[in-house]
This record gives structure tokens, C-alpha cells and sequence, in this order.
């Protein structure tokens, strides 16, 4: 009888011990990496050139780091940036933190942004085949609008 109280007790603390844990895990908050100071600030030229380049490398370079990027928009929808060069093949798709929206709502493709967020990866086409000429895609997650500049701003 007392060993079976003993296991019961036993059994209880770790299922009290295993919600709390899983609890802390479940209210722990991502940081708002776009406030931070970043690891890294970069072009999307230099971040593309990185990649295309050798993956690798860059990979070890920027691999869960705090970038800052500076580029051309080319494109966005509501819960992404794409920045890049003209005529470039390579994309830096920039995923924006839920408490950063607001940042971009008068963002528009021809703007120059500096967006800030951690790397989170990149794809890139191999093989023989035509899409293996094509350049990496980049990814940035968590960030946010750190500044932006017009077409007509930048003329002036």
C-alpha cells in the first residue's frame, strides 16, 4: 500500500512537472527580431551573390542569424516582401512578423526597403535541367520594415 502511494506520487509530480514545462513552451513568445540589433547587414546583392556563389558557406554565415537587407522591392502581399534586382534571378522572400504589419502598408513594388529578420533558409534549383541556371530563393522570417525610401525620394 505505501509503495503504491509512493508510485502514485511519484507519477503525479512528473505529470505536474511535464504541463508546466509544457505550458512555459507553449505561452514563450518569439522576439521581434526587427527591434534587435542585427547580426548581419546586408544588400540583396550581396546576399544573393553569397548564395548563388557558394551555398555552404553562406549558409554557415547566415545560418539563424539577424539580417538587415537593403533592396528593391519587387513584390508583396500581405504577409510577405520579396526584395531583389531588377533583372536578378535570385529572390529574397522576407516573411514579416505578425506585430510588423502596420510597417508596410504604404510599401510598393519600385521602393527601396530595409527589412530586418532572422534567415531562415533557402532553396536553390540542381541538376541539368534549365531550372538549375535559375538563382536561390532566400528566405528571412520574422521581420520587420526598418525603413523605406520611394522612386521619388531617391531621385530627388
Amino acid at each position: 500500500m505505501k509503495r503504491t502511494v509512493t508510485i502514485l506520487l511519484i507519477v503525479l509530480i512528473l505529470i505536474v512537472i511535464g504541463a508546466l514545462i509544457g505550458y512555459r513552451m507553449y505561452t514563450n513568445k518569439v522576439p521581434n527580431y526587427a527591434d534587435q540589433t542585427p547580426d548581419l547587414t546586408v544588400s540583396t546583392t550581396e546576399l544573393a551573390d553569397a548564395f548563388n556563389k557558394d551555398t555552404a558557406i553562406a549558409s554557415k554565415r547566415f545560418m539563424d542569424k539577424i539580417v538587415r537587407v537593403t533592396g528593391l522591392v519587387k513584390s508583396l502581399d500581405s504577409s510577405a516582401v520579396v526584395l531583389g534586382d531588377e533583372g536578378s534571378l535570385s529572390d529574397i522572400v522576407v516573411g514579416l512578423d505578425d506585430r510588423n504589419l502596420k510597417g508596410i502598408q504604404h510599401l510598393k513594388a519600385g521602393d527601396t526597403a530595409m527589412l530586418q529578420g532572422k534567415f531562415s533558409g533557402y532553396s536553390k534549383a540542381s541538376g541539368d535541367d534549365l531550372l538549375a541556371s535559375l538563382g536561390a530563393t532566400i528566405k528571412i522570417d520574422y521581420a520587420g520594415l526598418k525603413d523605406r525610401k520611394t522612386l521619388t525620394t531617391i531621385k530627388k
